[in-house]
This record gives structure tokens, sequence and C-alpha cells, in this order.
């Protein structure tokens, strides 16, 4: 094996002596980024960068050559992995990491990156070179993938599921419709109500929910009136959550005759996840505010304001993939922001995220989701 390399090295060397720009065409047309740095200068400064490395990066030669690499590190750049890059080079052994890098817009990148020393003929260290590749898009199809994969298996379980919800969903609202009308104590009466009126909402999303795995999930018919429906909604999740959350809301002079194209019960579900969404956020100490405006007389908008620690714009998108969370509890699943989606989208909405409340000590915002639904009226 050995001796076969030497002479495909051999032949190398006498087509690049019968050809100097060899060297050259291989890098300039290297859809990977090529970059070198002196290794015989402090701080490894770049000395060669390819047009790979531009178009990844969108930093041009100029901009780049005669200063460290580390300029493509940023905030959320993992630090062990620029800790292993550091000591493959004090041990000047070659190294392959999978990091987070930033491009001149600011836009991260997941970088597959190879850095190998380069001796010279008497041994000295003289360069190192580094191939880099971005990998962001394999990453995310992986990560699709995986999501998918665990949506299918959930989708089928949950048949099943299902049936057993219901099974014990009925007698709670059964029994409770039995004594209701028993009940003469106004508060104890409320709260029976709201109690059953839960019960039918939990069965119901049982079966919608199931509706959805197969990507049919209610009738073309099926409206939730506003603002009975929020109000609704409002006052379950507030059964949810702490007392410790304040949740102000400002719909009640909004039209009564206004409906989206949604039943209630995944209307609700939609407000109840990204309630407790925002709440977490806050770590169930903070303030939500929920706003309704009617737009282009079609639409209308429902934003729900937190004063937490916000979303940064890379991760906006991101929060919406199955089983993603940042939540350490254990009761967080990263399927709610999910399905909240998926709900909105199948009625012609979306959900947007933008910068929400000021946050208590004044230095930024929290986050914002708009759901933007169309208008029946």
């Amino acid at each position: 094996m050995q001796k076969r390399l030497d002479q495909g090295y051999a032949a190398l060397e006498r087509i690049a002596d019968g050809s100097p720009d060899l060297l050259k065409s291989l890098l300039e047309g290297s859809p990977d980024t090529v970059s070198v740095s002196d290794a015989r200068l402090p701080d490894l400064p770049l000395t060669y960068i390819n047009p790979s490395f531009t178009k990844t990066t969108g930093y041009s030669a100029d901009e780049v050559l005669g200063r460290n690499c580390r300029f493509l590190q940023g905030e959320d750049t993992n630090r062990d992995d620029v800790a292993k890059i550091r000591q493959a080079i004090e041990a000047r052994q070659p190294v392959d990491v999978v990091l987070l890098n930033y491009r001149k817009s600011g836009e991260p990148f997941i970088n597959s990156l190879r850095m190998a020393p380069i001796f010279d003929k008497s041994g000295q260290l003289s360069a190192y070179l580094g191939i880099q590749r971005d990998i962001t898009e394999e990453r995310l199809q992986a990560e699709r993938n995986i999501g998918q994969n665990r949506l299918e298996a959930l989708g089928t379980a949950s048949g099943a599921l299902a049936h057993q919800l219901n099974n014990l969903l009925h007698p709670v609202t059964s029994l409770i419709s039995l004594h209701l009308p028993d009940i003469e104590d106004a508060g104890i009466r409320k709260d029976l109500e709201m109690a059953h009126y839960s019960a039918n909402q939990a069965a119901d999303l049982s079966d919608n929910l199931l509706g959805l795995s197969r990507g049919s999930f209610q009738d073309s018919s099926d409206v939730t009136t506003l603002p009975v429906g929020l109000i609704r909604a409002v006052d379950l999740v507030r059964l949810m959550l702490p007392p410790t959350i304040t949740i102000e809301t400002s719909f009640r002079n909004i039209s009564e005759e206004l409906n989206v194209p949604i039943n209630e019960t995944l209307f609700a579900q939609v407000l109840i996840n990204i309630i407790t969404n925002a709440s977490q956020a806050t770590k169930h100490s903070g303030k939500i505010r929920i706003e309704v405006a009617e737009h282009d007389s079609s639409r209308v908008k429902i934003s729900i304001s937190d004063n937490g620690p916000g979303i940064p714009p890379s991760l906006r998108e991101k929060v919406f993939s199955p089983f993603y969370s940042k939540s350490n509890s254990k009761n967080s699943s990263g399927l709610g922001l999910s399905v909240a989606l998926q709900i909105i989208n199948k009625v012609d909405g979306q959900i947007i995220v933008e910068d929400g409340l000021i946050q208590p000590n004044g230095d930024g915002f929290g986050c914002m989701f708009i759901i933007d639904i169309p208008n029946i009226t």
C-alpha cells in the first residue's frame, strides 16, 4: 500500500513540475474552504484563503489576511471545541472538530474543520493548513429526519393513547355533569364548571391531535368566536400557572362577531402552549401580556409577549423544531411550539417571533409570539 502511495506522490510531483499552476488550480477550484496560517509568526496569522473561504464566510482576503482565524468564533461557539484546537496546535498535531462559526453577516453556520501542521524539509513547523466545510444544511436535515421519525412513532402510539385517555375522561365528565346541578355554592359551581370544560377540552384534544398526526385534524366548518374563546383559554391557563406569573390582557374591545377558522379546543391548545412556554422562560416569576388586533379586515393578530430573557434571532426558527427545548423541566417535551405551529399553519396562519416586553433590569427585551390567522366574519 505504501509503495503505491509513494508512486502516486511521485507521479503528482512530475505533473506539478510540468504544470506550475496545478496547486493553485486545486486550491482555487476546491468546493471546501482552504486556508493557510503562518506558524513562524506570532498568533498564527492567515496568509492564504481560497475563493470558497470568501463564499462561505463573506470575508474577503483583504479583510482576513494577517489575522488569526478566531474572528469566525462568536458568542455561542463552544469553548471546549476551541480548547481542542488550541491543544492540538500546542502539540503540533492534526485535529478534526465540528464547531459553530459566524459569517461576516453575523449568521451562524456549522463548520467541519480539519487543521494539520505543515513541516518544511528541515522538519521545522512552517504553517497550518485548514480545510473547512459548511455542514449546516446537512445537520439541519439530519435533525429534521430524526424529528420526523420520532413524530411518526408518536403518531403510531397516539391512537391507543387517545382511546385510553378518553376512557379515563369519560367518568370524570359524566360525574361532574351528574352532580353539578345539585351544587348550590356559586364558587364551587364555578370551579366544577371549569373542571368540566377542561376535561371536555382534553377529550377533544386527544381526538384532534390524533387527526393532526394523520394530516386532517378538524372539520372545515369549525370556528372559534373571539373574545369568548380567548377568555376561556386564558382562564384555563391561569389555573395551570403559579400565582407569581402576571397575565395582562387587552382584547375586550374587539368585535364579538370575530371568528377564526379553528375549533376551540385546538385554539386553546395553541394559546396554552405559547403562554406556558413564556412562563417557563420567565422562570415562573414574570409578566405575560396578551393582545388582539384586527388588520386588513380579513386577518387577526394575537400577540403573546413576556419579559423573560428573549430568543436570539438565530434561534427563532429552531424553537419550532420537534423536541427542541431549552427548558430543564422534566415536564418539557419540546413539542408544544411545534404542535402549535402545525395547527396554525394548517388554517393558513403563521406564528412570528419578535422582541417582547422590556426585561425587568431594562437591559433587553423578552419574547413575543404573534399568531397571524384569518378572520371569518
